[in-house]
């Protein structure tokens, strides 16, 4: 009789490959929580990675994980959802002993399925809990007809800094950073022409910007051109490793996060920020109150405008102890989005 197991882990963990985005680091965060807390004798996993060759092995790998497991934790992205529970709602019809958990990355999913009938459908009968990562997802995917939903956000486990109490008067230039995918979807453009444009007002360098992230391989040609036109205030960072941003963060003055992706969830870039005691300035996309606490954590401006970034970029100028009186805020905030607290969220949902 084959060897059964507490739970199997089907997500992207690209191993052997030093993948930075969000979909792998998730996975990878919360499977070494489930580890830690389970045992690693007690899961198995199977990697998404790999394109097609990936695609036509699922099948067969998704029925040894129902068949020798109590439980299936699935972590897809936008463009595995479909295929995945389009499996799984045809297995489930011969396996029902294991129990499955969807834990969604990102914010995307309620907006996804409103217009695909066919994958709520399969949603609907291949998963057993759905973990959302904000309140705004549970009360979207309510009003489609979800009521299987648990809030569990994004986490990670970082070595938070300790804080210099008083902090140290902030000193121009401020130092500003963006920490995520370099792609136009993520305000690049924005955040590069706003400190540019203050500076040439100022006739200083009032702020400087770092770029942090590796560059999505469809924009690289857009980011080359962009970097072309770099002042002597805005310098590409290149990418960090996952077991460095901390270290990587702890110094600057402000995250920046002008994403124009409307449905983010708990971004992790922000999650770090937290741990470096660092606040960050973001377009109020949907989540945002999910996320950043308004004037205690961070502060928002109007999602998408170009105009309301300048502006709260002035404000801060103007009034840089305002930003460092968030910093012990962001410390504690911090503790929300540890892993042993919100993987406990799983932990009690499983068989």
């Amino acid at each position: 009789m084959a060897e059964r197991f507490k739970l199997c882990i089907c997500g992207h963990f690209a191993f052997g490959e030093n993948k930075l985005n969000g979909q792998t680091i998730k996975t990878k965060v919360v499977t070494e929580a489930l580890e830690q807390m389970l045992g690693t004798e007690n899961i198995t996993k199977i990697d998404t990675c790999g394109g097609v060759k990936s695609l036509f092995r699922l099948p067969f790998l998704l029925t040894q994980a129902l068949r020798r497991n109590d439980n299936l934790v699935i972590l897809p992205a936008y463009k595995g959802v479909r295929v995945i529970t389009f499996i799984l709602s045809f297995l489930r019809l011969f396996f029902h002993d294991c129990k499955v958990h969807y834990v969604v990355i990102g914010g995307w999913l309620p907006k996804y399925v409103r217009t695909k009938f066919l994958l709520k459908r399969c949603l609907s009968a291949s998963v057993d809990t759905i973990y959302c990562e904000t309140s705004t997802m549970m009360r979207q995917l309510g009003e489609s007809g979800f009521t299987n939903t648990v809030l569990m956000p994004n986490c990670k486990d970082l070595p938070a800094v300790t804080l210099q109490i008083p902090c140290p008067a902030p000193c121009y230039p401020l130092r500003l950073c963006t920490f995520s995918r370099v792609m136009k979807q993520k305000g690049m453009e924005d955040i590069v022409r706003a400190v540019d444009l203050i500076n040439a007002e100022r006739g200083s360098e009032v702020f400087t910007l770092d770029i942090y992230g590796p560059v999505w391989p469809d924009e690289q040609e857009w980011f080359d051109g962009l970097k072309k036109g770099f002042s002597s205030a805005v310098h590409y960072a290149g990418a960090v490793p996952f077991d460095a941003t901390i270290d990587a963060l702890q110094d600057y003055f402000l995250l920046v996060f002008p994403t124009l992706f409307y449905t983010e969830g708990v971004p992790g870039t922000i999650i770090d920020a937290y741990a470096a005691a660092l606040p960050v300035l973001a377009s109020r996309w949907e989540s945002f109150g999910d996320v950043i606490d308004e004037g205690k954590t961070g502060i928002g401006y109007e999602f998408g405008s170009f105009d309301a970034l300048c502006q709260s970029l002035k404000d801060i100028a103007d009034r840089p102890e305002q930003i460092n009186r968030l910093k012990p805020l962001c410390l504690e905030k911090y503790r929300q989005f540890r892993p042993t607290a919100v993987i406990s969220v799983l932990v009690d949902e499983l068989k």
